[in-house]
């Protein structure tokens, strides 16, 4: 008889709620009138904006992303920024992430499985037809980045090179005041905008991936491909990645 032990964290299945995601959705500023479950949504996460200098030629700082993430809470996502519409799913808690060397807030958002077209945006955002993202928001003031005025009123003309400057020169989003939406794009004014199904620093399936893999961080931060245990513990489904033990 083989006898064999396996061990590894539990780690539950890309794209399903997890208690954390339906506590936090029920806690919004303006909750849902009637409390959700995890039955009653899906969940997806989302690169919105970060701080690396857009088309416009204007940027976030870094240390303000922590106060965008938190205006975030509760906004809607529409599609196309088109705000003759309703939002298609809401945005919650969520973290500041890097990726490709630029600095991101990552809101989870979710969507009702009861909605008649729940499926479709499911489809199109996991399947990748949805791959871009875009934030509408308030500020009060846009700082050169060469003089520290307002470039409205100041020298320098965004986007031009300025003798010593390694860059074009660019203009802060300073004194953010609202975060109006986030909406679905076919093409984002940010690079690095995008849509994952879980917490990246867990892990998640990439396109191509075997059914029976796992994609983990490796010591020198390449992905690593793991077999792994599928273990259904009180009515869930959780993968497990197996540890060879010495």
């Amino acid at each position: 008889m083989i006898h064999q032990t396996l061990s590894g964290p539990l780690l539950k299945q890309a794209g399903i709620p997890t208690d954390e995601d339906v506590r936090t959705i029920n806690s919004l500023k303006n909750p849902p009138p009637a409390p959700v479950s995890e039955k009653d949504i899906f969940v997806r996460r989302c690169r919105l904006a970060g701080d690396a200098i857009d088309a416009y030629h204007g940027r976030f700082r870094t240390e303000e992303l922590s106060k965008l993430l938190a205006m975030v809470q509760g906004a809607p996502m529409l599609i196309g920024h088109n705000k003759r519409s309703l939002g298609v799913a809401r945005f919650f808690g969520g973290s500041i992430e890097e990726h490709e060397g630029t600095h991101y807030i990552v809101p989870g958002f979710y969507w009702l499985r009861g909605h008649s077209s729940s499926d479709d945006l499911r489809v199109a955002i996991d399947g990748g037809l949805y791959c871009e993202a875009s934030i509408s928001f308030a500020y009060e003031k846009p700082t050169c980045s060469v003089c520290g005025e307002d470039i409205r009123t100041c020298e320098h003309l965004p986007g031009s090179l300025v003798d010593g400057q390694k860059e074009p020169v660019f203009y802060y989003y300073d004194n953010v005041v609202a975060v109006l939406e986030g909406s679905l794009v076919y093409r984002g004014a940010q690079p690095g905008t995008g849509f994952s199904l879980s917490d990246s620093r867990i892990g998640s399936f990439a396109p191509g991936t075997p059914a029976n893999a796992f994609a983990i961080e490796g010591e020198e931060g390449a992905a690593v491909l793991q077999s792994i245990l599928r273990i259904k513990r009180h009515g869930k489904w959780y993968r497990a990645p197996l540890v060879e033990e010495e």
